[in-house]
């Protein structure tokens, strides 16, 4: 995929382990990056000589913006990818109750049907990680001032 330009925010670094080069992982992990949009650049590489022994690929995941980046990062987490860690990155809300696309977010569902019937959800909205002196809380997206500091993107989280 020509033309990836490696931004901040645009690439992130990932690091597979075990038996990556006769499961197929690696290819899975390729084909699956370049499904979505994204490339890869081999970082390093070390492969096990013997059959027991693991193998090990450090790659930098590339996206063209950082929702297909995101969608990247997802996708190769079932074959056993995993990011590098660092500090989570934030960004400043410019409006009350409005976030740029790359806010991390997580959609609650706001209604549920049950027994034929539409029930609201209580706190069923677009929710966000802001921090606010120093601890982070999740937050609904309507309760976001201007100036306030939120999570951006996936980067730095753990679950």
């Amino acid at each position: 995929m020509g033309g990836l330009v490696e931004q901040a925010g645009l690439a992130r670094t990932v690091e597979l382990k075990g038996h990556v080069i006769d499961s197929l992982t690696l290819s899975k992990v390729i084909d699956r990056v370049q499904q979505l949009g994204g490339d890869y650049r081999i970082n390093d590489i070390h492969v096990g000589s013997l059959k027991k022994d693991i193998s090990s690929i450090n790659l930098t995941l590339l996206a063209p913006d950082s929702a297909t980046l995101e969608r990247l990062l997802e996708a190769v987490t079932p074959y056993g990818a995993v990011p590098e860690v660092g500090d989570a990155e934030t960004l400043l809300c410019t409006e009350d109750g409005v976030l740029s696309e790359e806010a991390y977010r997580v959609r609650l569902p706001r209604k549920i049907r049950h027994n034929g019937q539409w029930a609201t959800v209580e706190n069923g909205s677009d929710w966000c990680l802001l921090i606010q002196n120093g601890q982070a809380k999740m937050t609904p997206v309507t309760q976001v001032r201007k100036g306030d500091t939120v999570v951006r993107g996936a980067h730095g989280l753990d679950w």
